[in-house]
């Protein structure tokens, strides 16, 4: 009677007969059946059975014995079934109520068994061998009804544990995606303002090339903005606007700026979170070439021990040459947006370089875009 099925539903989802189908499911018949098996071989213990029986009399009596166990056996499971699948769940007192309503039936099978081998209910045996016949019966059918009851209750249990960990996986999804749209919101404007502030100093300073700049931060924004709300773009897409950031750059510091891109072969469609390089060039520039008056930087991109390794490095102030070098918003979102988007299997590296300067390294696994636009080229300099 224990197993998998009999777990009665509402009384909406099906009627009396429905639902005592179910009850009858077929790990309860099997188990029900070895039950049966089992109580049977107990008439065979007996040492004395071949001295007074042949073996076919004894194996024609152990089956006339196992074919009425089992027709016991069976009465019981309906039983059981047809209250498993009428009885409220929530009723008060269920389990003990079955169990006596199965031991009453237990009961009610011996006496009628009896009655008719005997010959009618005047030649029934001793109460006491009924009892201990409706006993026989009646306890393991109890107990299994038990087993049934604490199995289906922990199959309940199970679901509603796993559909709870669905809903907090889904939920930490949904945070995750938005934690990431908080923090390229937080980098957008931070990198966006910076741009403008460039470009007008500039203008102030050297209205001709102001307007040439004004012309390649349009064509800057028409390749970044797109990018700018996209949750995954290609290594080689980050490049084309790290090329686009470094000429619109190279107009204002002229030859005091120098800068050369390296990517290994075949990492132009690898996937890379956007915004990120950008971030690492922007701040390189602003903490380590514009304090020391200008210099070298350096954009290297590729591939480790299953990782992608992109690396910015320049020979300008290093770090502590200006206030937040190093820890600045651009540099915290970028380790916020890595820990969210591959938690654990990536990271920022930050390094000092000798005689000066510094490096920034992200690392993150190597796999490739969902989206490629293919880049001209795999290396520029200026």
């Amino acid at each position: 009677m224990a197993g998998h099925g009999g777990a009665a539903g509402p009384a909406g989802d099906g009627g009396i007969v429905a639902r005592v189908g179910r009850g009858l499911g077929g790990w309860r018949l099997a188990v029900t059946a070895l039950v049966a098996l089992l109580l049977s071989l107990g008439a065979l213990t007996s040492p004395t059975l071949l001295q007074f029986f042949s073996p076919a009399e004894i194996v024609l009596a152990w089956l006339g014995y196992l074919a009425e166990l089992g027709v016991i056996a069976a009465v019981l499971l309906v039983a059981f079934a047809a209250l498993d699948g009428v009885l409220p769940r929530r009723m008060p007192l269920r389990l003990p109520a079955i169990a006596a309503a199965l031991l009453a039936l237990s009961a009610l099978l011996a006496v009628l068994l009896h009655a008719y081998f005997a010959g009618g209910f005047e030649h029934l045996p001793p109460p006491l061998r009924m009892l201990a016949d409706s006993l026989r019966w009646g306890l393991p059918a109890a107990f299994l009804a038990l087993i049934a009851d604490v199995h289906q209750r922990a199959l309940q249990a199970d679901s509603a544990a796993h559909a709870a960990e669905i809903a907090r996986a889904q939920l930490r999804q949904a945070e995750s995606e938005q934690q990431l749209a908080l923090l390229q919101a937080q980098i957008e404007p931070h990198f966006l303002f910076n741009m403008l502030g460039n470009v007008r100093r500039l203008y102030r300073t050297d209205p001709r090339s102001g307007a040439e700049a004004i012309g390649s931060l349009m064509h800057y924004l028409r390749g970044a903005l797109p990018q700018l709300r996209s949750r995954r773009t290609s290594l080689g897409e980050e490049i084309s606007l790290v090329q686009a950031y470094l000429d619109l750059f190279k107009l204002r510091m002229g030859a005091q700026l120098a800068f050369s891109i390296e990517i290994e072969d075949g990492l132009q469609e690898a996937e890379f979170p956007p915004m990120l390089l950008l971030t690492l060039v922007e701040n390189a520039i602003k903490h380590g070439l514009e304090p020391a008056g200008g210099g070298r930087l350096e954009v290297r991109a590729r591939r480790r021990r299953g990782l992608l390794e992109a690396t910015v490095l320049d020979d300008g102030a290093g770090f502590g040459a200006t206030a937040g070098s190093g820890t600045g918003v651009g540099l915290v979102n970028v380790r916020r947006q890595l820990a969210a988007r591959y938690p654990g299997r990536a990271r920022l590296t930050l390094a000092g370089r000798q005689p000066r300067g510094a490096s920034a390294t992200i690392e993150i696994p190597l796999r490739s875009a969902a989206r490629v636009e293919p880049v001209r080229g795999e290396s520029f300099a200026a």
